[in-house]
């Protein structure tokens, strides 16, 4: 009896190779492309399977680097108030809103500026004074929309007499 087992495990052995055998050279290719191991995979609806969520998976890497890469203006504006904020040895969490950085920017500048005659105090005091422009101009630029919205909303309600 124990022979018997042994062809039939051998039968499906070889049945597992020949269906591996049974890829095509470009599905092949596309595996090996995207790093993954060819006797890994038992049949060409299985391999063509992996290959499209492998490629899904690529697209929606590439996806998150685009978005990330092209912030808006205020998310720009937060990490260059960040890394001026770590320049001056200060920790800053997500949570934190800009006024309350720029806040602890200032107290850290005077607190150098008390304790050292640096002339780099001078060039991070500029560097903090621009930041804080741009944060207005952004903030008055958003603040115009709003007002206009208002505005519209105002005239549509006495338009239609609510």
């Amino acid at each position: 009896m124990s022979s018997i087992y042994s062809i039939s495990a051998i039968d499906s052995t070889n049945s597992s190779i020949n269906k591996k055998d049974e890829l095509s050279a470009s599905t092949k290719k596309k595996l090996e492309a995207l790093n993954i191991d060819i006797s890994s995979v038992s049949s060409e609806t299985e391999a063509k399977r992996i290959i499209k969520e492998e490629e899904a998976k690529k697209s929606e890497k590439t996806e998150v680097i685009i978005v990330s890469s092209s912030g808006s203006q205020e998310e720009k504006l937060f990490e260059r108030i960040k890394n001026l904020a770590r320049k001056l040895g200060i920790n800053v969490s997500k949570n934190e809103n800009i006024e309350t950085i720029f806040v602890k920017i200032e107290e850290r500048l005077k607190e150098l500026e008390e304790n050292s005659n640096n002339s780099n105090i001078n060039v991070l005091r500029s560097e903090l004074e621009i930041l804080k422009n741009e944060f207005k101009n952004i903030t008055t630029g958003e603040s115009s929309i709003l007002s206009a919205m208002d505005l519209l909303a105002q005239s549509t309600r006495a338009e239609l007499g609510i």
